[in-house]
């Protein structure tokens, strides 16, 4: 978990770099919104590892349930960086619609997002096998943010390159594509967060595991009004049945 919220520093610093340079050259709205979107990822890339850092912690005297709830936390600080990031590109991009401008150097602007594409896609490509290890919810909602990258380029190295043919409008309208769809993506990344931090109960099939764990001991007799909760994202997994005779888990 740590390994991966470094790698996505890492990856939202470089990119940070090369677009606002490619932006720089080619005055295009829809390279300015993926800098803001890398800015945005830099950020929240932090977050999520003083997040992650915390949420690993063990239980102590003060938080007897560990940690983990810092990583909904974190979701939710994600959710409103992107959604001003958002609110920014739709009022930027408006303003270039309604005045457009010719770009220049649009070839060096295609060769950054190409690069920009095959770096986001490794990156959400180790994110996805991380999730799959720990179920983190911090790397989850970054990698959605991720995600929602790779649909960025592609929708970027389109306008660029109907910008090239002489569509001028295609740069800014796409941009405010780009700004709706990254709104759209904070409502998954709260959904998941709020579910954390009210305490909903795991799913079906993860209560039928810790009940077949507690039958397994002879002098369980039975069992009601099963409550459960999950304070870290490792605890979605419940621990292996114990044979009989063995202690049951709490």
């Amino acid at each position: 978990m740590r390994l991966a919220a470094l790698a996505s520093v890492t990856v939202a610093t470089t990119l940070i770099v090369v677009k606002f340079v490619a932006w720089h050259l080619t005055g295009s709205t829809s390279l300015l919104a993926s800098v803001v979107d890398s800015l945005v990822n830099f950020t929240a890339s932090i977050i999520n590892l003083v997040a992650i850092h915390y949420s690993l912690k063990k239980s102590d005297s003060e938080h007897r349930f560990g940690h983990g709830k810092a990583e909904a936390l974190a979701g939710l600080a994600q959710a409103s960086f992107i959604t001003g990031s958002a609110i920014f590109l739709l009022i930027y991009a408006a303003n270039r619609l309604v005045a457009p401008r010719h770009l220049e150097n649009v070839d060096l602007g295609l060769l950054v997002m190409l690069f920009s594409l095959a770096l986001t896609s490794a990156l959400v490509a180790f994110q996805r096998y991380v999730i799959r290890k720990t179920g983190s919810l911090a790397i989850r909602a970054d990698s959605l943010h991720c995600l929602t990258d790779l649909l960025t380029n592609l929708v970027i190295i389109a306008a660029l390159y109907l910008t090239r043919l002489g569509l001028l409008w295609a740069d800014p309208l796409l941009a405010m594509g780009v700004a709706l769809y990254i709104l759209h993506s904070t409502v998954r990344i709260v959904r998941a967060a709020l579910r954390h931090l009210m305490d909903q109960e795991l799913a079906p099939e993860v209560k039928a595991q810790i009940r077949k764990i507690a039958q397994v001991d002879h002098r369980v007799l039975g069992i009601h009004d099963l409550r459960t909760r999950q304070s870290r994202p490792d605890q979605v997994n419940p621990v292996p049945s114990r044979p009989a005779g063995q202690s049951s888990p709490s």
